[in-house]
């Protein structure tokens, strides 16, 4: 099982709030990236290696205060078909995947400083911080 963190704040036009992008996400049930194999081969390529049941987790990073804050844990419900799902999220057109939210953190989000920001602070990467795995996996086996 892999984890990944993902960025998540999408409207480039200013015309949603992070709230209505976040709830779109909740609701719609995908993880969205506007990055595509011509922008960023690496995010496609890590979107389309996700398994069925890896987990993903919405973030962001200040990169001043070099925060890195957890907003909601899933998991990914299927494996990639090989074909790449096209959505829309906050009024942009995007790569989607099906997600299971398990915890909405918006409200009250994991946060704790982490002082290299160059992985937290690009769009979707695999964990593997040993202290954010483990806040994770606690995380997921609350009740």
């Amino acid at each position: 099982m892999a984890i990944y963190g993902g960025g998540w704040c999408y409207d480039r036009k200013g015309k949603y709030s992070r709230e209505e992008i976040y709830n779109e996400l909740m609701r719609e049930e995908v993880f969205f990236t506007d990055y595509a194999m011509d922008t960023s081969q690496k995010v496609m390529n890590l979107l389309r290696k996700a398994k069925k049941g890896d987990i993903i987790y919405l973030k962001s990073y200040h990169i001043r205060k070099q925060t890195l804050v957890i907003q909601a844990i899933g998991k990914f419900r299927e494996d990639y078909s090989g074909d790449d799902e096209i959505g829309t999220i906050g009024g942009q057109k995007g790569y989607v995947r099906k997600v299971k939210w398990v915890k909405e953190l918006l409200k009250t989000p994991i946060s704790f400083k982490i002082p290299s920001g160059r992985k937290y602070n690009t769009t979707l990467y695999e964990e593997n911080n040993d202290e954010i795995i483990s806040i994770i996996t606690k995380c997921l086996d609350e009740k």
